[in-house]
């Protein structure tokens, strides 16, 4: 009988059965995972290439296109010859510009116009000083602009709308520290690489004569040296006789023009000649002519001119040159462009505030509560000596009254201006302020008497001014040392004290919403729902209306009829621009500007410092908060703006597209201006979230393994029972939480995520959004006021 078996019975591994690794597919999927997906269905088969590019094309054919892609660029680049710096063009604009302190431009200017021996050329002077050189033998048009020396946005302006920029230097003094500063102004705001210029050197004076022709072209040597390492493709051009005159302007006539962007996308003109129709008027019609660059322009858009402003055109007439009967070419009106007042846009640059607006986030009193808050105003508590009658308890200020002010005006200086004293001493009252104003004049009195000066040094400085600085530089280096730290009051109970103020588990993710407490400052300003979107509308309607007839087409030469316009009496030799606006750039926003200190400015600046802006074509003053340049949407505020440093810089401002570069002057109580920062236009966006940080520190009392007391934080049970969710961290890494208040001296007690050291220091972050304040100053009234104080002497 043979044995019986079981044929249920399935063999199991043991425990040392060998189990080998899955075959890992990568990114993409197994051919099995693809076939248990599609379950039998079958797709549509695509080529993975297109036909036309698996066909081979032929030689031939593929020489020939290169010819046809070579013949179309040439025939572009004859076509911007024909209308920039032809002799029946637009003529091309060149500055002049002195980097030499013995350089004569006008000399320059005269050498080039008279070095070509042709009896058909012409040199016009223009009613600003301009010279407009016709050469028929070059056939090409040249428009040389010399603005003075001494006004430096004149001279900027200049360069932002010139297709070449001179620069003239003298052999035997080189660059002047002036020269150095204007050739740097000028390469970071108004040259970013695409404007042809050419370095020239001068040896028109008396010494240069004397000096043999080795030591001359040494110094030259130098000086290309000198220039290489900053700048590339620099060549020093001689310009000594009338042979380098001809070369440079050979040069001139067969350089490639390029365009930046920023001068693409709006129209700008240079006024060859310009007029006020009524000069003994306040305010007037500006005519001005000359030839219209960038692109089209329409009478129903706004203007802008450096120095006076923004307005609105009466019309725009377009002429053509003929010759009249006694030979002499005079423009003719072609044709005449008048503004539709439906059409024309408003010169109005802030929103009206509507208080139904509920996106605004404001909240107007009623007469009830107006009428309860006086109610409550007389009744305040005031902490007063005893004996003190009611009368005299009224011209008291209290502690608690002060305080709030100084929290409402200036909040940035709450880490100075925190009391430190014990409580026990808290009874005492402030000095009368009337009497300490009057003791301050005493000792200024005293010090006017005592002060003995034959040197008279003194009144070249400013105290004033040096224990500003001085209270400032003090301030930055506490705020180095100690970041964001901040002593808890004493007096003032915390949860009061930092009442606008929250904390955040997380600085990168945590969601804050933009709109919430806005100030009333953000209810006259206007925002983009898509500023990309909308710049990209913008250009395509400019693509559209470049052929319409209601424009005047670029490249023609237009006498602009500017409505009014204040009388200004212009400098000799000033250059008068004018620059269309784009849509809404008008209006005024919060702008957002990404700013480098210079390498030789130690100024530290702080937040909220008035600085004056040169933005694009514009030049405004305002008072800038600044935060760090980083991802995300929160980004932390910073008191002070050191050197070597990147921020960005937020202010009220009118409305730029861009790329727009930016210069950053500080002005001085004397008027001097010094650059403190350079940059670029970043973004035009009210919502960019700016929150100020503060630190609350502790220190540990009693530690036990991951628990410990922590005390000097705060000097109240109610306080620290309101600050309990907020996460605590110390200085050595450590995280933690409040766990329940100890006493009724603030100590808490504290659960942290290791063991504690007692030489580390517990902080906890809070957190509150700033916003710039209303400090936008157009310039242009400034200057404005200027003439009109000059007139009135």
């Amino acid at each position: 009988m043979g044995p019986v078996g079981d044929s249920n019975v399935v063999h199991r591994p043991g425990a040392l059965k060998q189990q080998n690794k899955a075959f890992k597919t990568g990114r993409h999927r197994s051919h099995h995972e693809i076939k248990r997906g599609t379950k039998g269905r079958v797709a549509e088969k695509k080529h993975a290439r297109s036909l036309k590019r698996l066909t081979v094309m032929p030689k031939q054919n593929r020489v020939n296109t290169a010819l046809q892609i070579r013949k179309q660029k040439l025939q572009a680049n004859k076509e911007a010859r024909q209308t920039i710096g032809a002799i029946d063009g637009v003529p091309q604009l060149i500055t002049v510009i002195p980097l030499s302190s013995d350089v004569n431009i006008f000399s320059i200017v005269e050498l080039l116009t008279h070095s070509m021996d042709d009896n058909r050329s012409t040199d016009i002077a223009t009613d600003c000083g301009a010279r407009v050189y016709t050469c028929p033998k070059l056939r090409s048009k040249f428009c040389f602009l010399t603005p003075t020396p001494t006004n430096l946005e004149n001279i900027l302006d200049a360069a932002k709308l010139s297709d070449t920029i001179i620069y003239v230097i003298s052999s035997s003094s080189g660059i002047s520290l002036e020269g150095d500063y204007l050739l740097d102004l000028i390469n970071v705001h108004c040259l970013p690489g695409s404007i042809i210029y050419s370095v020239v050197s001068s040896s028109n004076d008396d010494t240069m004569s004397v000096t043999s022709s080795t030591s001359r072209l040494s110094s030259s040597r130098n000086l290309e040296k000198f220039l290489q390492k900053r700048f590339s493709n620099v060549k020093l051009v001689p310009l000594d006789n009338e042979q380098d005159g001809q070369r440079l302007l050979r040069k001139l006539t067969e350089q490639k023009l390029t365009k930046p962007t920023k001068r693409c996308l709006r129209p700008y003109l240079f006024a060859e000649t310009f007029a006020y129709e009524n000069p003994k008027a306040p305010t007037s019609t500006l005519k001005l002519s000359g030839s219209l660059r960038g692109i089209h322009l329409s009478p129903n858009e706004l203007v802008y001119i450096p120095g006076l402003g923004t307005f609105q055109l009466e019309k725009i007439e377009e002429n053509l040159f003929q010759r009249d009967s006694d030979g002499i070419v005079k423009p003719v009106v072609h044709r005449v462009y008048t503004a539709q007042a439906e059409l024309q846009r408003s010169l109005a640059f802030e929103a009206d505030i509507d208080p139904m607006n509920s996106n605004q986030e404001q909240t107007w009193p009623t007469t009830e509560e107006l009428e309860k808050a006086q109610a409550e105003q007389h009744q305040v508590k005031k902490r007063v000596p005893k004996g003190t009658s009611e009368y005299q308890a009224a011209w008291i200020v209290s502690d608690d009254e002060e305080e709030d002010q100084d929290y409402q005006e200036e909040d940035d200086d709450e880490q100075q201006d925190m009391v430190t004293a014990n409580a026990d001493e808290l009874e005492s009252i402030q000095l009368d302020e009337q009497g300490a104003e009057e003791d301050d004049e005493e000792e200024e009195e005293e010090m006017d008497e005592l002060v003995i000066n034959p040197n008279n040094y003194d009144e070249k400085l400013d105290m004033e001014e040096d224990k500003q600085t001085l209270k400032q530089l003090k301030e930055a280096k506490v705020d180095e040392q100690f970041p964001d730290e901040v002593d808890t009051p004493m007096d003032v109970p915390a949860r009061v004290r930092f009442q606008k103020y929250r904390g955040l588990k997380s600085f990168r993710t945590t969601k804050w919403d933009a709109k919430e407490n806005l100030p009333e400052d953000y209810g006259r300003i206007y925002q983009f729902p898509n500023f990309r979107g909308m710049i990209k509308q913008i250009q395509a309607e400019q693509e559209d209306n470049q052929g319409k007839g209601d424009h005047a087409q670029v490249h023609s030469y237009v006498t602009l009829y500017v409505k009014n316009v204040p009388v200004t009496r212009f400098e000799p030799g000033h250059h008068v621009f004018v620059s269309g606006l784009l849509p809404h750039e008008q209006c005024l926003s919060v702008l957002n500007i990404v700013l480098n200190r210079t390498n030789d400015s130690e100024i530290i600046l702080k937040s909220k410092e008035r600085l004056i802006f040169h933005v694009g074509f514009r030049r405004f003053a305002s008072a800038p908060i600044y935060s760090q340049h980083t991802t995300g949407d929160k980004h932390k505020f910073e008191r002070f703006f050191r050197p070597r440093q990147t921020l960005v810089a937020t202010c009220f401002g009118p409305i730029t597209y861009p790329p727009a570069s930016v210069l950053a002057f500080k002005e001085f109580p004397d008027g001097r201006q010094e650059l403190v920062a350079t940059g670029s236009l970043l973004s035009v966006n009210p919502d960019r979230l700016v929150l100020k940080r503060i630190v609350l520190s502790g220190h540990p009392f009693k530690i036990h393994k991951k628990s410990a007391v922590i005390r000097y934080m705060f000097f109240s049970p109610e306080d620290v029972n309101w600050f309990k969710p907020i996460e605590l961290r110390t200085r050595w890494g450590r995280r933690g939480h409040i766990k329940e208040s100890l006493g009724t001296h603030g100590h808490m007690k504290c659960q942290f995520d290791g063991i504690l050291k007692s030489q580390d220091t517990v902080f906890m972050n809070l957190y509150k959004r700033i916003y710039p304040k209303w400090t936008y100053e157009p310039l242009a009234v400034q200057q404005q006021q200027q003439h009109h104080e000059e007139d009135m002497q």
